[in-house]
């Protein structure tokens, strides 16, 4: 079975996705964590930075922001006037994207954004666009025709993946709850005062279980009371989600049930042995992530090296996709792997890497090999990865 399992020991919630008993995905945080990531304010811009195509945002008494000035963004502004652009003294719609990290500050986005289980409403790009893993002509004509009929032309609108073969009632249901928070948002926004939080969203470990594949997760689970009922609470309107939700009232805790404490251990160290007798190492830096492949010992005194190692890079690759998704690692990744002599054997290798990415829900894209022989590749970044979450839970 695929569970979210949700656990809290120590004031810390330890929560992640696992299938058939093993950790695929595993985060942590504060139980009253300090994360802003998700919440909306009307924000008052300080100053323009054109320089750097920027803006430095007040979005509370106490907090401050950065906001890229990049070309096209059209926020909603609160204040008459400035058409022309973004002025010291402006007022407008703000999400943050990014947590503040050592001496940055949080970023924001104008494209603010409400996420349900089968749709995104965006406020600054407009349009209907629909997930590209939706296949079927029918079903792509079916989820296109129910959000024309339940949505307006004054927001954008994505159709998730999630959304495919779910009846039109659920649908309809969420759709038009979104749109009344978005709504919301807006008579918010317009009258209140710059430097204002007006819509905080819900911690991720609640959140979770919308972002996860809707056929991939058969249960929730957790063994904190408060949690339950904030799940409960959270999906009331899903009956989708809300009927997978289960109290787990054994004295032996999920944290033990599910061995937690082995997932973080391995996930947080930099060697992963390989089966073949091989490993990875990986290392994480500020500015990229950089794995190494090791063949070791295996091939001394053997025959076929180069086969061996074709089949080495391959138990490597797919280990090392798990991996980021295991540990959240995200932006650019550089991976050494075993030397490839021969050209075509180097595409056949891309072409399976490709294809092993497909398997992580996060976007990931394989760029190509350096002159050096080095895999480059990109990994989108949802939220801080696991390491970084660890030392701000355990500091």
């Amino acid at each position: 079975m695929n569970k979210l399992v949700i656990t809290v020991k120590e004031n810390i919630v330890y929560y992640g996705y696992f299938v058939d008993g093993k950790a695929v995905e595993l985060y942590c945080e504060k139980l009253e964590s300090p994360t802003i990531l998700g919440n909306i304010y009307v924000a008052r811009v300080e100053r323009v930075a054109e320089g750097i195509q920027g803006a430095f945002l007040e979005i509370s008494p106490s907090q401050k922001a950065y906001y890229n000035l990049s070309p096209g963004k059209k926020p909603v502004k609160f204040t008459p006037g400035h058409e022309d652009g973004l002025y010291g003294g402006d007022l407008i719609l703000v999400q943050v994207t990014k947590d503040a990290v050592k001496t940055k500050l949080p970023v924001v986005d104008s494209n603010v954004s409400i996420s349900g289980k089968y749709f995104v409403i965006s406020m600054e790009r407009k349009g209907i666009n629909l997930s590209k893993k939706i296949k079927k002509k029918e079903e792509r004509d079916r989820l296109l025709s129910i959000a024309r009929a339940n949505s307006t032309n004054d927001f954008g609108l994505v159709i998730r993946t999630n959304a495919e073969n779910i009846s039109e009632d659920i649908l309809v249901r969420e759709l038009r709850s979104l749109m009344r928070q978005t709504e919301l948002i807006m008579q918010k926004g317009q009258v209140a005062p710059g430097k204002t939080l007006i819509h905080k969203d819900a911690s991720y470990y609640i959140r979770l279980a919308k972002e996860l594949p809707m056929k991939e997760l058969d249960e929730i689970v957790t063994d904190c009371d408060d949690i339950f009922k904030e799940l409960k609470e959270y999906y009331a309107s899903d009956s989708n989600i809300d009927s997978k939700i289960r109290f787990y009232k054994d004295e032996y805790s999920l944290y033990k049930l599910y061995r937690m404490d082995h997932y973080y251990e391995m996930a947080l160290q930099r060697y992963v042995p390989l089966n073949s007798g091989g490993s990875i190492v990986i290392d994480q830096t500020e500015a990229m992530v950089v794995i190494d492949v090791n063949s070791g010992a295996v091939i001394k005194g053997k025959r076929g090296a180069d086969s061996i190692f074709s089949k080495m890079n391959r138990e490597a690759a797919m280990e090392i996709v798990d991996q980021l998704r295991l540990r959240n690692l995200s932006g650019i990744v550089l991976i050494d792997f075993i030397n490839m002599k021969e050209e075509k054997e180097r595409d056949r290798f891309f072409s399976f890497l490709q294809n092993e990415c497909l398997r992580d829900r996060i976007p990931i894209r394989v760029i190509d090999f350096t002159a050096l022989h080095l895999v480059e590749m990109t990994r989108n970044k949802v939220r801080k990865s696991l390491k970084e979450q660890w030392n701000e839970c355990h500091s």
